[in-house]
């Protein structure tokens, strides 16, 4: 899903969650931020450590791009290459901040940014007809990758296609 949707999202839940459930006003804005911006770190750190880049726009304009060519492509040939692991989109990561949510009142209004995420995530999922694992457990993701080819592959072609 787009960040523009996630930011949008977040803020309409977090403007009600404020203006109507009487949340302070610092709450609501760590679950905005938490609901976009935070949980969705892990895309950018993600593409560090594949590219070796930290140039944040080049990340942003070359994931809509690589993204818009991945989504075009059948569920076949999706098939052959391994999902991108997203470690603050897994049951896995949302244990340990539950556990923190417990000692922690700001972890707690994060892992509800999250949830709200998440949410929209899934709903991106079943509409692209994607599996539902990807944004469930990075673990299972793992396994589910095992004989695929590597993403790099295809975006080899992607990028020999824009030269």
């Amino acid at each position: 899903m787009l960040p523009k949707w996630h930011i949008l999202i977040g803020f309409v839940f977090s403007y009600i969650l404020v203006y109507f459930f009487n949340v302070p006003f610092i709450s609501g804005l760590i679950i905005f931020i938490s609901s976009w911006l935070i949980i969705d770190l892990d895309h950018y750190i993600y593409y560090i450590y594949k590219r070796k880049d930290q140039n944040f726009f080049r990340f942003y304009y070359l994931s809509l791009e690589e993204g818009d060519y991945y989504n075009n492509l059948t569920k076949a040939e999706k098939d052959k290459y391994k999902k991108e692991i997203f470690l603050f989109h897994g049951v896995e990561f949302w244990a340990i901040l539950t556990i923190l949510a417990i000692f922690n009142k700001i972890s707690l209004f994060i892992l509800l940014g999250f949830a709200i995420h998440m949410f929209a995530d899934w709903a991106d999922l079943y509409y692209k007809k994607e599996p539902f694992y990807l944004k469930i457990s990075q673990i299972y993701t793992l396994h589910k990758n095992k004989n695929k080819l590597d993403l790099d592959v295809l975006l080899e072609k992607f990028k020999s296609g824009h030269q």
